[in-house]
């Protein structure tokens, strides 16, 4: 075969591979709406969830997501009503043990609503299209900046590939309907190579492709065959060069009954180095339950060789066609599936500018739903370090799930200024039973910067990751054992170290009580010690003692990395006969607490709780007893810190911000609790106590009863 013989030979290699990449398996009439319209825009919403780079979870655009596919046309018009059908035996009937029906919304299927919803449209981001042509000024690229590249006719395939990607008109709306594109045919290897170098200056984030060679394999015959030449070389180069910075997306065959992969598909086995930067899409039809993938059909050839950077999306589309500037038809193809993939690639550089292109590949195929019957897995690829995603030879890595490519991946983690990582999983702190609520709200929509295993950054709510103590029972199990001889709780110590064992002993001729203060807390024991002194002054008593020890009650906060927090109290308690039955008590104490965190920043606080009580014996009848408490349980009356926690400041970057901690409680907790309890018999005895909080826990606006009763009876 001479020079001549052998180019036209390449030539007429490439034309035929238009026909066996490309869709449109079944497609209906062209539709023409007739007289052209501007281009439209996305629908307003009330406020724009996403506002740079996440979200946290699809609760927040949900509904808004299901009306677009309910009540905006242009998402309407994509669902297949089943009609429409792939006749694989071109008998013009459907036959349910051959043919596929067409069945459900490309946009549901993908997710691509939810990031709609979210305000994201691929805007800023390039999509560049190699294809046999295009109708540039058709309704559905008004708008846009279109760059065309030379020698480009006009078709109605290409028009129908890129209106999927970056289409949006009255009619219609595609995946990344603000994305700009480039507009190249594939034609010969120059023109190929001119898009893929337009694609590079531009830095387009997909280059797409929906087209392959006819009857070329991913063998080392047919790659020679084709890159062999000149010009096939340079359009090699001209892809690698794209690689190292873009995404490369190739449709497979349509033919379902295909084992191969063809070559442009499975590049990367004999190129290694690109399937980094590759992408193979296969057509399937999934069955949905809500939003997950429950089965699917297979429609093109599966993904074979290519399958560790395949991934599946339903390419049955209506898109725009080149009869007019507002004709519309339906199709279904490999060829309307990749530009599927290739929008999703814009609307995720949009919403992670900081994420290299390969990065967001990433992304997409570590979110692919491959939980679903027929799925069976054939390996698995290490995407980063330590995050394994399995993929099948007949599905790649599982459906395209652009909702889930937006949310968290893997583990997302939140790093401090003194290097400690948080796992959102866990609380950034716990806050003390002293602070209330008031960590939470210094925290309060505070919004930090967390990554998740790939790398990507989400704004968390600060105020979300603190954790609260329960705060102690109104009534404790000791209380309960002893219901008939129950006494409000002590103040003093007491309040600030808990339930004591008193010792008296003697010292320097006076007597005192040497109080030991023991609790259990994450597998440690703590403890404290106070000392205590009564002075008789005819008539009343008045109590002096002072405490000092670990925080044994959780009065304080504990910080992610751990706490050590300490306390020394002092308090006082004076107690006076009001008549021969009655008696009334009034207790106050006051500790200094420190607390130093494993995340860096310590805090001095000041804390303070008190009662009063009045008690009656002899009451109602006799030897019974009545009495009544007003207290404020031990809270923070004073003492802030702070924590040095990852921000976006004013100029967009992220950096590390002192955040402002108040450790006092808004509101205080004020208990009222009355106690009664009589004998009935020489054996029996009755208790009944009852108390109220407002503001339990040191929250404002919290409130609870409880009511403790019960009746002894000694045999």
């Amino acid at each position: 075969m001479n020079w001549r013989a052998k180019r036209l030979s390449t030539a007429m290699i490439l034309i035929s591979g238009l026909v066996a990449g490309c869709g449109g398996e079944d497609t209906p009439a062209v539709k023409d709406t007739g007289t052209d319209k501007s281009g439209s825009s996305l629908p307003k919403t009330d406020n724009q969830v996403l506002l740079a780079s996440f979200l946290s979870s699809l609760d927040s655009v949900r509904s808004r997501a299901n009306r677009l596919l309910s009540d905006d046309v242009r998402y309407r018009v994509q669902a297949a009503a089943g009609d429409q059908f792939v006749d694989r035996n071109n008998n013009r009937r459907f036959d349910s043990s051959t043919d596929t029906r067409l069945l459900g919304n490309p946009i549901e299927h993908s997710g691509i609503h939810y990031a709609h919803a979210a305000g994201l449209t691929g805007a800023g981001q390039v999509i560049a299209f190699s294809d046999s042509g295009f109708r540039p000024g058709h309704e559905a690229f008004s708008g846009k900046t279109v760059t065309m590249g030379s020698g480009v006719s006009q078709d109605n395939h290409g028009t129908f590939v890129a209106s999927i990607a970056t289409g949006m008109s009255d009619d219609m709306i595609g995946v990344a309907p603000n994305a700009n594109a480039i507009f190249g045919s594939f034609d010969s290897y120059s023109q190929l190579a001119e898009t893929a170098n337009a694609a590079t200056r531009a830095g387009a984030v997909a280059l797409n492709n929906s087209w392959g060679y006819s009857g070329m394999n991913a063998t080392r015959s047919d790659y020679n065959f084709i890159f062999g030449s000149t010009s096939g070389r340079n359009y090699l180069n001209a892809l690698r060069t794209y690689a190292d910075d873009g995404i490369v997306v190739f449709s497979v065959s349509n033919d379902h009954s295909e084992t191969n992969v063809g070559l442009m598909a499975g590049l990367p086995v004999l190129e290694p180095s690109l399937e980094q930067s590759w992408l193979a899409v296969v057509n399937g039809v999934p069955q949905m339950n809500g939003d997950d993938v429950v089965s699917a059909e297979r429609v093109s050839a599966g993904c074979g060789e290519a399958a560790a950077w395949c991934i599946s999306a339903n390419g049955s589309w209506t898109g725009a066609t080149a009869s007019s500037n507002s004709s519309y038809s339906f199709g279904t193809g490999t060829s309307y599936a990749a530009p599927t993939v290739s929008g999703a690639l814009a609307l995720l550089a949009e919403a992670f500018p900081d994420m290299t292109h390969q990065d967001l590949r990433i992304r997409l195929l570590a979110s692919a739903d491959n939980e679903f019957d027929g799925f069976r897995q054939a390996g698995s690829v290490e995407l980063v370090s330590g995050f394994d995603h399995a993929y099948s030879a007949e599905w790649g890595h599982g459906f395209l799930d652009v909702a889930a490519a937006l949310l968290p991946i893997g583990q997302t983690t939140v790093t401090t200024s003194n290097g400690t990582v948080v796992n959102t999983n866990e609380p950034l702190a716990v806050a003390g039973s002293a602070s209330g609520d008031a960590v939470a709200r210094s925290l309060r929509n505070v919004e930090i910067v967390g990554k998740d295993t790939l790398s990507a950054s989400f704004l968390i709510d600060a105020g979300q990751m603190v954790a609260h103590r329960p705060a102690a029972p109104m009534f404790a199990a000791h209380d309960a054992l002893n219901f008939d001889r129950y006494r409000a709780p002590e103040f003093g110590s007491a309040s600030f170290f808990g339930t004591r064992a008193g010792l008296p002993m003697q010292l320097l001729d006076s007597e005192y009580d040497l109080s030991i203060y023991r609790s259990r807390s994450g597998g440690s024991d703590r403890f404290g010690l106070g000392l205590r002194r009564t002075f008789d002054l005819g008539g009343a008593s008045l109590q002096i003692g002072g405490g000092l020890g670990e925080d044994t009650m959780d009065l304080l906060s504990d910080w992610n990395g751990g706490t050590d927090a300490s306390l020394m109290s002092m308090d006082m308690a004076l107690s006076a006969d009001v008549s021969d039955n009655a008696q009334i008590e009034f207790a106050l104490g006051y500790a200094l607490g420190q607390e130093a965190s494993g995340l860096g920043q310590s805090a001095d606080v000041l804390l303070n709780g008190g009662a009063v009580t009045y008690a009656h014996q002899n009451a109602f009848s006799h030897n019974d007893r009545f009495s009544l408490s007003l207290s404020m349980p031990a809270a923070v009356s004073s003492g802030s810190t702070s924590v040095a926690l990852p921000m976006v400041n004013d100029a967009g970057a992220i950096t590390h911000q002192n955040v402002p901690i108040d450790l006092a409680p808004s509101d205080r907790e004020v208990r009222l609790t009355l106690s009664y309890e009589r004998p009935l018999t020489r054996r029996t005895n009755l208790g009944l106590s009852l108390a109220h909080a407002i503001n339990r826990g040191h929250i404002p606006g919290a409130r609870e009863t409880a009511v403790m009763f019960g009746l002894r009876t000694r045999f």
